[in-house]
This record gives C-alpha cells, structure tokens and sequence, in this order.
C-alpha cells in the first residue's frame, strides 16, 4: 500500500517539477541575456559564441532557478491531489500527512545533497567560463557595416563614406580619408563608384574604386621650400585602384581565464578556504610590522621648573648667560616639540593607513565566507521551498497553473529579498557573513513548519466556510 501511494505521488510530482524548472529556468536566461543585449549589438556573433554562452550562464543560473521549481511543483502536485480529493482518500485510509509528503520529502533532499557538490564544483567552472567570454564579447568591435551617407571610422586609420550601396555589395559615390601614424588627413580618395568583396576566409576586405583620384600632402625635399613650409600637393588620377583593409581587429579574441580566476565567485570552496588562511595570516604579520614601526618612534616629555627670583642677589656679570642659556634651553623645547608632533603624525598616518587596510581585507573575507556558505544555503533553500509548498498546497487544495503561480512568486520575492539583503550587510561588514547568509532559510523554514503544522489539523484557510464561521463566532461575540 505505502509503495503503491510513494509511487503515484513522485509521479504525480515528477512531471509538474521538470516543467517548472525548464519553465524558471529558460525565465530567468533570458531575462538575464536581455540585460546583456546591448553587448551583443551590430557585433555579428556567430550561433556557436550564443549557444556557449547560454550554455555556461544557465549552468550558472540553476542554483538561483530550483528553490522556485521546487516550490511551485509542491504546491501543483498537492493543490491537484487535494482538489480532486486523492488527498482525503488516501487519509481516509489511515495515511498521515507527514507519511504523504516523505516520498517528495526524500526527493528534494536527495536534490538538495547534490546541489551542495554542484554548488561547490560546477557553478564556479561555469561562472569563469561565462564571465570570460562574456568580457571578450563585450570587448569584441561591432562588425563592419558601412551607412549610406555617414562616415564610417571603424577601420584603424581610415574614415570612409558611401553615398550609396546595393545588395550586390557594389557602392558609390566613395571617399576615404587616410590617418596613418597619427599624421592627421593627409591623403585623401575620391572615387565614382567601387565594389567591396570579402577574401582570405574573411580575413580581409577588398575595396575596389573606379574613375577616381588621390590627393596626398607630401612634406617638401627642397631645402628652401621647408625652411619656408611651403607645403606639397600631388594629385593621381585613377582608371582602376583596389585597397586591402584588415579585419583583424574585428575577431572575437579570447582572453586568458586565469586574469578572472581570482574572484571569490569563481572559487571552490578549497580555494575559499586557503584564500582566507592566507589571508589572516597576512593580516596578523602586518599587525606585527605595525607594533614594530609604532615603538620605533620615541616618545619626549618636557620637564619645568619653578621658583622664585631673588631679586636682591642679582649677579650682572652672569645676566647674559643665563639669557644664551634660557635661549638655548627654549630652542631645545621646540625642538623636542617638532620631533614629538612628527612622530604623532607618523603614528597617525600608520594607524589610518593599517586601518584602511585592514578594512579592506575584513571585506574580502566576509565575501569568501558568504561565497562558502551561501554553497550551503542555496541548497537547502530547495528543502526549505519544499516546507513551504507541500503544506501550503494541502492546505489551498487549488491545483492548475494561476493560484502555484501567485503563491509560488510571494514567497520567492520573499526569499529573494531576504537573501540579498542578507549579502549586502555581509558585504557592509554590518552581520557575520553566517548570520547573513543563513536568515533567509531559518525565516521561511519557519513558516514552512507553521505551514505543516496547520496542514496536519486540515486547516480550511481557503474554503469560504471557514471564514463565514469564524466572522459568524466574531458577531456572537459582539452580540453578548
């Protein structure tokens, strides 16, 4: 009997699962292709640099999409079973609730378990991978396309402007400015009409000019006419003149992954872990080389005295050392009190300088310890999803696509914004980055266990008797 009812609730879930994770997933791609797009723009990228990267960001993006799927294909499968009423056949039979939901229950932490390792081993791989070619596609020059009456620069060294072009690639009304090494515009082409023709495997662009002329400013030979900076124009008519452009600079280049490995979000966990040992051990030695460099400086202390002048016992013939000496003794006193206001101002430049610094480095390990955790937190989010939805659908007993959907986005927006509030004080250095990263679970699993508490008593939070009892109890109570 427990098999049979294990069976018909996997499959029951398995189907609503798969759907809303292709569904989340495909959502949450897009939407974050769409806030790349103006990086893709005029580049001519080919299908396969697409297909890589949304190969590598919907890798990255699967920790972010099955908390969701999970919810909303609980509170599907168990708003269907309760509103075809298998939910109240099977207890009819002597099955608890806590017994219907075990098979899903083993499900999502089997999910769960492997979404740690996932976490822990792909997503970083994918993440360095995506972010790589996503900088190289950023950096990539749009591809090369000649407007019809604007000049077009994107060739190094060269401007060039066609009145008009045709679908046969042939074009008109040609003029190319020339702005070799810096030297300004000093070669110009004027051409009736020309063809463009892609060679060399696309390499190169061939322009080909008919029925024009060159004008080129040339620097004098002639002794006097440079002294005098008289300047040189030569003129060259052309039946025919072809020009080779290189489109080099046009291709995807690909640029060495090692130069994004080092941030925290391309890391394993190991890495984490050995970044932050380095870290605080670097941070002790430099709290060491502080003490050091702060007792070096010495500390002055200027002694008075005071007395009495005898004014009767005065001996002239001494009055003018005692002057060089108080003088000297003064010059002395401003001396130690230049040395001591520069020492405390070495002091305090060290201090603010260790202070700074030391802030710095307290953020960077508050990033790698929210990195290690939220490995940890993303996964069993899933199981926390699952709290939340298989209760919750008992208890709606509303199955199809609208009411999962509502319910599924709440508590989503819910988790989503605990979650990155939670990383923003841990970044700030405001929460410890295991409180930050854990309050968003310890929240919801909360109002999941409420959620499983009431679905074990039959609450009818959704029936529409349910309220007319209670309101009904209310007016009873107002009526005494």
């Amino acid at each position: 009997m427990f098999k049979k009812v294990d069976k018909l609730i996997v499959k029951a879930f398995t189907g609503p699962f798969l759907l809303a994770f292709g569904v989340v997933e495909f959502i949450f791609l897009s939407q974050f292709m769409i806030s790349k797009f103006k990086y893709f723009v005029g580049k001519d990228l080919g299908w396969d640099v697409f297909a890589e990267l949304f190969f590598y960001f919907g890798l990255s993006l699967v920790p972010t999409a099955l908390p969701l799927a999970m919810l909303f294909a609980c509170l599907m499968t168990f708003g269907n079973l309760g509103q075809h009423s298998e939910l109240t056949a099977i207890k009819g039979s002597g099955i608890s609730l806590t017994r219907i939901l075990r098979p899903v229950a083993l499900v999502a932490a089997i999910i769960t378990v492997v979404q740690v390792f996932y976490n822990d081993r792909v997503v970083p791989f994918s993440r360095l991978k995506a972010y790589s070619l996503l900088y190289d596609v950023r950096q990539k020059k749009p591809a090369l396309d000649l407007t019809e009456g604007a000049f077009y620069d994107g060739l190094d060294g060269y401007s060039i402007k066609v009145e008009e072009k045709n679908d046969d690639n042939s074009i008109k009304d040609v003029i190319i400015y020339k702005h070799l090494n810096n030297r300004g515009n000093k070669e110009v082409v004027v051409a009736d009409n020309g063809r463009m023709d892609y060679v060399f495997n696309n390499q190169y662009m061939k322009l080909t000019l008919y029925d024009g002329n060159s004008y080129s400013e040339v620097e004098p030979q002639d002794r006097k006419n440079k002294k005098k900076n008289i300047t040189e124009y030569v003129r060259n008519e052309f039946d025919s003149a072809e020009f080779l452009f290189s489109l080099e600079s046009f291709e995807l280049d690909q640029t060495d992954e090692q130069l994004f490995a080092g941030h925290s979000m391309m890391k394993t966990e190991a890495q984490l872990t050995h970044e932050l040992d380095s870290t605080e051990l670097a941070m002790a030695k430099y709290n060491e080389n502080l003490v050091r460099n702060t007792s070096a400086h010495r500390y002055y202390r200027s002694k008075s005295t005071q007395g009495k002048i005898d004014t009767k016992n005065i001996d002239t013939s001494s009055m003018e050392e005692k002057v060089e000496k108080d003088l000297a003794n003064k010059s002395k006193s401003v001396r130690i009190a230049s040395s001591a206001y520069n020492s405390a101002n070495s002091i305090k430049n060290l201090v603010d300088t260790n202070s700074n610094r030391q802030k710095n480095q307290r953020k960077e390990i508050a990033r790698s310890k929210l990195e290690i955790q939220k490995n940890y937190t993303q996964a069993v989010a899933i199981f926390v999803m699952f709290l939340i939805g298989a209760p919750l659908g008992a208890i709606v007993k509303k199955g199809g696509i609208g009411m999962p959907t509502i319910i599924s986005v709440f508590f989503f927006v819910i988790y989503y914004i605990t979650t990155t509030t939670g990383d923003k004080y841990v970044k700030e250095l405001v929460v410890d980055p295991v409180i930050g990263a854990w309050t968003s679970n310890v929240f919801l699993a909360i109002i999941g266990f409420y959620f499983l508490s009431q679905a074990r008593i039959d609450a009818s939070w959704f029936d529409t008797d349910f309220y007319s009892v209670q309101l009904n109890k209310i007016k009873a109570k107002f009526s005494k």
